[in-house]
């Protein structure tokens, strides 16, 4: 057992399950044992066990490969119904959607990482697909920004102590120091924006509350993987979609929660 008193076989059996993602439904043993950095006999009793007990079931494609069970959406289920915050935002979100047509998604921070806990898909053509947990890297997407935006520095840097961060694109923000700079802007303006830096052709704008809850709108169609904002002043074209935006009225006042409701429901970690 692990000198902090975990039990290392169920942290395996868990680290196999955050293995699975709207991009990645099956897995094969290979694979887990690789990710664990474990024998393939032991990476086969693990994805063994946890279908025994109803969180996996065998996959087709070949012997040793596995998705994820109905248990584990029962078990979504319930943990949605015991969560104020996707019930009281998302009359709020419905409405920010059916006004601009834009997806809406609201997210919390986890790590480094934003969490999608609630969307409204829009009614536009081309709109952004998106799907409740997703987690998107918060230094890349409109969502994370404006939730880094609420943290201390010493926060920050704790999430971030090494000064080169990932590229998603060539719009993205790859230094904490750009990242600190951006943020500084968030704040002053009172809102995050993302123009491909997430995705190619993808354009954000999320509000937040405090530095733990934001509403984005988001639409397929960039600028050409131009940096946004935060590396420069925007085209015209952008401004006119983030200066003065409806979306952003009803977005910061949904982040803030007008009656108090979603301060109590939020959190991050």
């Amino acid at each position: 057992m692990p000198r902090d008193g975990t039990v290392g076989a169920l942290l395996h059996g868990l680290a196999v399950l955050d293995m699975f993602s709207q991009d990645r439904p099956v897995i094969g043993i290979g694979e887990v044992a690789r990710h664990l950095g474990v024998h393939r006999s032991t990476a086969s009793r693990l994805a063994a066990t946890l279908a025994t007990a109803g969180y996996l079931e065998p996959a087709g494609g070949g012997q040793g490969r596995y998705r994820l069970a109905a248990k584990l959406a029962v078990l979504g289920e319930i943990a949605a119904a015991g969560s104020e915050l996707p019930s009281v935002a998302l009359p709020r979100l419905r409405d920010l959607v059916s006004r601009l047509g834009e997806t809406g998604h609201l997210g919390i921070l986890e790590g480094t990482e934003a969490v999608t806990v609630a969307v409204v898909d829009g009614w536009q053509t081309v709109r952004m697909h998106s799907w409740v947990g997703k987690r998107s890297p918060a230094h890349c997407s409109s969502m994370g920004k404006a939730l880094l935006a609420g943290l201390t520095t010493a926060d920050l840097l704790a999430r971030y102590p090494d000064p080169e961060l990932p590229a998603s694109t060539p719009a993205t923000i790859t230094t904490r120091d750009e990242l600190e700079k951006c943020l500084a802007d968030v704040r002053a303006r009172g809102y995050a924006e993302d123009r491909e830096e997430l995705e190619p052709h993808l354009y954000c704008v999320a509000a937040e509350h405090r530095g733990r809850v934001a509403a984005a709108g988001a639409r397929g169609g960039g600028d050409g993987g131009r940096r946004g904002p935060c590396h420069g002043a925007p085209d015209q074209r952008a401004a006119r979609r983030s200066a003065g935006h409806p979306r952003l009225g009803t977005a910061r006042r949904l982040a803030a929660g007008e009656h108090g409701e979603l301060r109590r429901g939020t959190r991050q970690a």
